[in-house]
């Protein structure tokens, strides 16, 4: 029986509903909830941002933005879009005038998904390889970690990047780009241009006080992404991850991941090793009292893709949720959820049907 199944009858059981009418009278959900997350389906068209608190679902096309600029106070980072398989390298210039396709010579046959999945699989490998992590942003969140290099105040320090918008959600490569970021006053200046073009744009982007970035789009300009920082704890996405591929650390291209918000937002996986536990019991006998007992951690996968298994036709398996494990979700206001991951398939087998399976905890 299906993992997701076995939950629906469970759920039944209990009188679950997916939207709970019994709350504190402030909108906050008291009730276990169930919710399937709306990513589209298979390709995963949308990255999906959860609201545990009030049961929200905020959802985007993951290819609607390109570049994030951090908001907070420790400096001035900017984040690349994995929804759309994007990367960067460094130039060594810093005149955005002066970089053009000759300086890409050497990255179209490496700085793409499909390049670097098919270099893992050469025998020998090509030397380049293992500096294809660096071509995206850390998975962990860690922003010293970035594909593009911390913005100085000294603009002579700031050199060009050459980005590849990856691919769209409807499988359209979205092109090369030159930039250069500045810092203004307590803002941005972003210059940008297409890789071929003798000619570029600038543009000023403030600090968003009350978001984690403020998100950028080559062709439409600045565009909203995330929720408010305090108005969710989980997104659902599809996207480049680093993982150990075949023995070696690379941008790899995953469906079904989770990450948590940067902002005060702490998970603990709560795993069990004997195969024959009855998560399901495990789950529901675990209380406020239990929280003390679990290690949370603040790398915003900690989820990553670990809730579920997938089948290889080659190498056998199945493709599922894993039922040796649930969650505890710590939010930056102190208010604690457990959560379990209860779904993945649709009724047809086809994966982009994450459900969840949450509750607050009263201290």
């Amino acid at each position: 029986m299906m993992f997701r199944n076995l939950f629906v009858l469970v759920i039944m059981a209990l009188v679950f509903t997916a939207c709970s009418d019994d709350d504190d009278g402030n909108g906050v959900n008291l009730d276990p909830v169930v919710m399937d997350v709306e990513v589209g389906g298979p390709t995963e068209p949308f990255s999906v941002y959860v609201n545990l608190e009030d049961s929200k679902q905020t959802k985007v096309a993951r290819d609607s933005w390109d570049l994030g600029f951090y908001s907070g106070e420790s400096g001035y980072r900017v984040v690349i879009n994995p929804g759309a398989f994007m990367m960067a390298q460094p130039t060594e210039k810093n005149d955005i005038t002066s970089v053009g396709p000759q300086d890409t010579v050497d990255m179209i046959n490496q700085m793409d998904q499909f390049a670097i999945f098919n270099a893992v699989l050469e025998n020998p490998r090509p030397d380049w390889l293992p500096e294809s992590l660096n071509w995206i942003d850390n998975s962990n969140g860690d922003l010293n970690q970035t594909a593009i290099q911390a913005v100085s105040e000294n603009p002579d320090q700031n050199v060009v990047h050459i980005v590849n918008r990856g691919w769209g959600v409807q499988d359209n490569p979205r092109g090369w780009m030159k930039v250069k970021v500045n810092i203004v006053g307590s803002n941005y200046q972003l210059k940008f241009a297409p890789i071929d073009s003798e000619e570029f744009e600038t543009v000023e982007i403030p600090k968003r006080s009350g978001y984690n970035f403020n998100f950028f789009n080559f062709d439409t300009g600045i565009v909203e992404v995330e929720p408010p920082k305090d108005e969710w704890q989980l997104a659902f996405s599809s996207g480049l991850v680093l993982f150990r591929f075949a023995g070696v650390l690379v941008p790899y291209a995953f469906r079904d991941y989770v990450f948590h918000n940067r902002y005060g937002v702490e998970i603990a996986e709560v795993l069990f090793e004997d195969e024959d536990v009855d998560i399901l019991e495990e789950y529901n006998s675990f209380g406020a009292g239990d929280l003390a007992e679990v290690e949370y951690q603040t790398d915003i996968n900690t989820i990553g893709s670990g809730w579920r298994t997938i089948g290889n036709p080659q190498f056998g398996g199945e493709t599922a949720v894993r039922s040796d494990r649930f969650y505890v979700v710590k939010t930056a206001d102190n208010v604690y959820y457990k959560l379990i991951f209860v779904g993945l398939l649709s009724e047809t087998g086809e994966r982009g049907h994450p459900s969840i399976l949450f509750e607050r905890l009263t201290i």
